[in-house]
């Protein structure tokens, strides 16, 4: 399920485990949104969602974030062009601006993929009613 992208993160916010899961889950769901149009899109696996605050990702998992977002762009439309990032065990992690990118990409991605969906359109032809797939 979608859910709407932070996109106003700021220095002093604080990053956690529901953050993570809501950027992870929606990244899965804009695949899931992206395949109905194009036959493949590769995908690594982004494991399970974190379930507290002793659970904070690992630089591996920042990176299949990136990862997936990079695959989104080659195997679809590019709604969004900003370079993705690579992360380091025992480096520096992500901050605001990083997330700020990360969300702003999925929300871009999201937006662009909703204007492909099908849609249906109800019309009335003489005294029937019937559904139009556009």
């Amino acid at each position: 399920m979608w859910q709407e992208p932070k996109i106003d993160w700021v220095s002093t916010d604080s990053f956690n485990f529901e953050d993570y899961n809501r950027i992870k889950n929606n990244i899965a769901y804009l695949r899931e949104m992206a395949l109905p149009f194009y036959s493949t899109v590769p995908f690594e696996d982004m494991g399970d969602d974190k379930n507290g605050y002793n659970e904070f990702p690992y630089a591996e998992e920042f990176n299949r974030l990136e990862n997936n977002l990079e695959l989104l762009r080659n195997s679809t439309f590019i709604f969004n062009n900003e370079e993705k990032k690579t992360w380091y065990a025992n480096e520096k992690t992500p901050d605001f601006e990083d997330f700020n990118r990360i969300e702003r990409i999925c929300l871009d991605y999201y937006k662009g993929l909703q204007r492909y969906r099908p849609r249906r359109l109800s019309i009335t032809l003489g005294m029937a009613t019937t559904d139009l797939k556009i």
